[in-house]
């Protein structure tokens, strides 16, 4: 079946279905008096649309299931594996909106029958029922799509973007039960430790309506998800194994509790810290507490599945792409911690320094900076060993933890934070120094004035020293493996012209990698003498046995091009052969990006570093600026994403 007919049956089936669903949910609410009296009106706009919507909806349905039947592409198409598990979703999520509610309901009226649930204007009846209609329609018809799947995926195993649906259906939904099951058990937590503590939570039982809610709805939906996606992985589909959204999800799953996690580990050390120093205590440690011992399960939990996936199956690029993007965002923060956590301590100790007391303001500062190292250390010494261990490792897979992007961001990025920090601090103290030289005196002294820039600029210094070496060390390291490489890789570069581009490939190459062993061969006098190719009585194909990589443009390959003796060469060798895709009059490349000039040596060079490399040969573009800007923006809309969604982590907690 085509891709329109497809998506006409489909839409058209998902947008009845809906509007009929919904309109059976408001007739029977309308029936069973939940809004009070009969509203004529309504129920005539309901029935109205169920008669015209079930027949089109029947009609298009049954047209795609017998078009399902009779053609086993059709029933394993991708767009119809989507219209299941989309139509899934969009009935399960207002299902278990309406179950949460519901849930509500019946513990508001065992816990607190007198609040806020007894409803003005209905009987308990009447709301308990217009929550309930959503979940018994909804829940049927889910169940339907959910059996319809299944059939599906026996009779067409899920392959590709089929199977790429139903994975994110399902890390979609478990995602969605652990963040609910997650505030959940943090406030729930939270009311034990008040009781324990001895002083109750206000609202009394009222205030375990919704946590308990919560585990009723979003643990059976986190625990049949993630259930039915670890059958998946552990099945013998290796698809699900080497799945990298499972990777991403796992790892985005122990970033943001390792977010929350230092977080809140950070309020609950300062609370405490202040009283130690003194200080006039505010808030209750229990609060922080509750959402760290929740959110250090999850962390835990998640980091425990990611070590049993590595046990059992070998990392592929792309999960090991997701890996690392985990690894340094959640060192990225433990370090940023640390780091904000030690200059406000340096700073603190060095304004004491020029103080006779130990005042309030210093206290404060020395209480929340010792919280944040105290939280930040462990985590950034633990996640950057990890890392440090897989980039100091021998062989092709520390050299790809070496040179994986993500590593580079990382290192560069603190880098450049803390030539920043040194500059700015640099700035600062020299313009202070220059004031007192000019007679004006800092209220506080010099010494205190000074303090903060001292501080972070040593650190900064620090932070330099340390991840300069490293880059450094992992600089020479990747040169002297390449130049071993290179020294056993012998390069032939052809030219069919007048050699000017030869020369200018062979003077490049010459000069990225110098120990490249390259032999130059101008295929004609012009060429050679360009090149400055000595000429070898053995002749071209002897040259070209000898060779481990031949490069040159595509003619070279191609008897009509270059003649029969030179394309006979270059296919009787046994080197690898590297050609160019340049433009030729009366020949044409489908799909191909054709190169000249100095881009097309750009990609060439390229290419010889991935053969060094064992890497595949891959077209590199260059990045447009407004991919770049995009990036940037990308990143920034990411990072308060996860700040937000920190925030309100803690908050409803």
């Amino acid at each position: 079946m085509s891709n329109i007919r497809r998506w006409y049956i489909l839409l058209v089936a998902l947008i009845s279905l809906q509007a009929v669903a919904w309109a059976v949910i408001a007739l029977l609410r309308n029936v069973l008096g939940v809004w009070g009296s009969l509203a004529r009106e309504a129920v005539a706009f309901q029935i109205a649309v169920i008669i015209i919507g079930l027949p089109v909806f029947l009609i298009h349905w049954i047209w795609a299931q017998r078009l399902a039947a009779g053609d086993l592409e059709e029933r394993g198409a991708a767009l119809r594996r989507l219209y299941l598990y989309g139509t899934m979703a969009v009935l399960l999520a207002p299902a278990l909106s309406s179950a949460y509610n519901l849930a509500q309901g019946l513990l508001g009226l065992l816990l607190d029958p007198s609040g806020r649930w007894n409803l003005t204007g209905r009987s308990a009846a009447q709301g308990l029922l217009g929550d309930l209609m959503p979940v018994l329609v909804l829940g049927l018809l889910w169940l339907y799509h959910r059996q319809v799947a299944r059939a599906d995926a026996v009779a067409v195993p899920l392959v590709d973007n089929s199977a790429l649906v139903r994975r994110l259906y399902l890390l979609v939904f478990s995602g969605t039960g652990l963040l609910i099951t997650g505030q959940a058990a943090i406030a729930l937590l939270r009311w034990v430790l008040y009781q324990m503590g001895g002083a109750g939570v206000i609202g009394g039982r009222a205030a375990l309506i919704d946590p308990v809610a919560g585990l009723l709805v979003g643990m059976p939906l986190w625990v049949l998800s993630w259930h039915l996606a670890q059958a998946l992985f552990h099945s013998p589909d290796i698809g699900e194994r080497e799945s990298a959204l499972r990777k991403f999800y796992l790892h985005a799953v122990v970033f943001l509790s390792a977010l929350i996690a230092v977080s809140g580990t950070t309020l609950m050390l300062a609370g405490l810290l202040r009283q130690a120093l003194g200080l006039t205590p505010q808030g209750d440690v229990r609060d922080p507490l509750s959402t760290v011992l929740i959110a250090a399960v999850i962390w835990v939990y998640h980091s425990l599945a990611l070590r049993a996936d590595a046990a059992l199956i070998r990392e592929v690029p792309r999960q090991a792409g997701v890996r690392r993007l985990s690894w340094y965002l959640v060192a990225s923060i433990g370090l940023a911690a640390v780091l904000i956590g030690l200059g406000g301590v340096l700073s603190a100790l060095i304004r004491a320094l020029g103080s006779s007391t130990f005042g309030n303001d210093l206290r404060e500062q020395l209480a929340w900076s010792l919280a944040a190292l105290i939280s930040g250390l462990p985590v950034w010494v633990l996640i950057w060993r990890r890392a440090q261990g897989a980039a100091e490792a021998d062989g092709p897979a520390g050299d790809d933890e070496r040179g994986s992007l993500v590593r580079r961001i990382y290192l560069y990025g603190f880098l450049f934070a803390a030539t920043l920090t040194i500059l700015s601090g640099l700035v600062y103290i020299v313009f202070r120094l220059l004031r007192v030289a000019l007679g004006t005196s800092p209220e506080g002294g010099l010494l205190a004035d000074l303090a903060q820039a001292i501080a972070f600029s040593g650190i900064a210094a620090g932070v330099l020293a340390y991840h300069g070496g490293i880059l450094r060390g992992e600089g020479r390291r990747r040169q002297a493996a390449e130049a071993t490489r290179a020294a056993e890789l012998r390069v032939a570069v052809l030219d069919l012209d007048e050699g000017t581009f030869g020369r200018a490939l062979v003077e490049r190459l010459r000069h990225e990698l110098p120990g490249l062993a390259i032999s130059p061969i101008g295929l004609t006098p012009a060429a050679a003498a360009a090149m400055g190719a000595a000429a070898d009585p053995r002749g071209l194909a002897a040259q070209l046995a000898e060779s481990s990589l031949i490069i040159g443009p595509w003619q070279i390959a191609v008897p009509q091009a270059a003649g029969a003796e030179v394309a006979q060469s270059v296919g009787d060798s046994p080197a690898r052969k590297l050609l160019l895709p340049a433009p030729a009059e009366g020949w044409d490349w489908a799909g191909v990006e054709l190169w000249s000039g100095e881009d097309a040596i750009n990609q060439i060079v390229v290419a010889v570093r991935q053969v060094l490399g064992g890497d595949p040969i891959r077209l590199v573009r260059p990045v447009a600026p407004l991919t770049i800007v995009g990036g940037v923006l990308l990143l920034i809309l990411l990072l308060i994403l996860i700040l937000f969604l920190a925030a309100s982590f803690i908050n409803l907690g």
